[in-house]
């Protein structure tokens, strides 16, 4: 955990990967090398989704491992193995829903959270590997989405045959999110609050061709791509399971590409006229009084950076540093993307200014 103090408020970020697979399903590493490899890059949390089981849990793996806590949830797909879903904070898997309205409503019930897996993928030139996009987007009850799939994202450029240069440097060829699935993303925040989260999809995987072989993004390659930082409370400074889960939950925090720099120590917060703050996330939008404004996103960078600021979907300015303000003089759903050598870096989750509808 990062402690980081400016103007005598406390933020308390914590750093780690989300969307990974062991042998306990499709993954290529058992839960101890993933566990040892994300203590050894210094991650200080992991939530790993085998599809379809949680017996990671059963033999022990969740919990404390030095400073490294482990979160054991699962992947739910619907019977077409579509519709695939992350599940984090339940004792056990649903195996009996086939509908995703079921169980996107089933996790809820039972107090668990859920961001809908990979939603826009397209491909169709992998037999062996189809596309498992969602295309329920009549459901509603989803805490957020999984705005940045690493695999996913590597896979859908793989559409020639000089593609498959990429095999030897997966994560130099990482691009930006679909920007139709920002859009749509955007459109869904301005009716509530949807997070957004980066997932790795670790699966590492083993290809044979002819006399050669190659591990497609070796574990501790993996755990240097994508990743969700998330703020925690200052009242709730422990790196546990509950205040993970809490901090996914509502947003609180940002997605980074870690190939593009380290995004630790980066702060990005809502000051309001009366000295009050809110950090990204949706808390705070109050549907009985007017916000007060102007107000103040500030953003912290550990690098300068190129800063592009979003209101409802449409950047309003830009600019160049470490240390940016940006003023907010009007209700909306406001977010920050971040680049470094025209490549994208960080992306916040939003900061709702309003009462909903914004």
């Amino acid at each position: 955990m990062r402690t980081s103090v400016i103007d005598g408020i406390t933020f308390n970020e914590i750093c780690g990967a989300v969307h990974l697979h062991t042998t306990y399903s499709d993954g290529g590493v058992s839960f101890k090398e993933l566990i040892d490899a994300a203590r050894e890059i210094g991650l200080d949390y992991i939530a790993v989704t085998d599809h379809m089981t949680m017996d990671g849990s059963r033999d022990g793996y969740e919990g404390r491992h030095g400073d490294l806590q482990v979160i054991v949830g699962y992947e739910h797909n619907d019977r077409s193995n579509r519709n695939h879903y992350l599940v984090l904070g339940t004792d056990a898997v649903f195996g009996h829903l086939d509908c995703a309205g079921e169980y996107v409503k089933m996790v809820k019930e039972a107090g668990g959270i859920g961001f809908i897996a990979h939603p826009s993928e397209k491909r169709d030139y992998f037999g062996t590997l189809p596309p498992y996009p969602w295309t329920e987007w009549a459901v509603t009850g989803f805490d957020g989405i999984e705005l940045w799939n690493q695999m996913s994202n590597w896979m859908e450029q793989l559409k020639s045959w000089i593609s498959f240069i990429r095999l030897f440097y997966p994560r130099r060829f990482l691009s930006n999110i679909d920007p139709d699935l920002l859009a749509r993303w955007d459109a869904l925040n301005r009716t509530r609050f949807v997070g957004g989260i980066g997932g790795v999809d670790a699966h590492t995987r083993r290809l044979k061709f002819l006399m050669f072989h190659r591990t497609i993004f070796p574990i501790k390659i993996e755990l240097k791509g994508i990743r969700t930082h998330l703020y925690l409370e200052e009242s709730k400074q422990d790196v546990s399971k509950e205040n993970i889960i809490a901090a996914l939950k509502s947003g609180r925090g940002f997605i980074s590409n870690f190939r593009r720099g380290d995004a630790r120590g980066t702060v990005m917060f809502l000051e309001y006229p009366d000295g009050s703050i809110r950090l990204p996330g949706n808390a705070g939008t109050d549907s009985q009084k007017p916000p007060q404004l102007p107000a103040i996103l500030h953003c912290r960078l550990p690098i300068k950076a190129d800063v592009h600021f979003i209101r409802n979907g449409k950047i309003e300015s830009g600019k160049t540093g470490s240390k940016l303000e940006f003023s907010i003089m009007e209700p909306g759903v406001y977010r920050l993307e971040i680049v470094r050598n025209d490549k994208a870096w960080i992306y916040s989750n939003p900061f709702p200014v309003g009462s909903y509808p914004l």
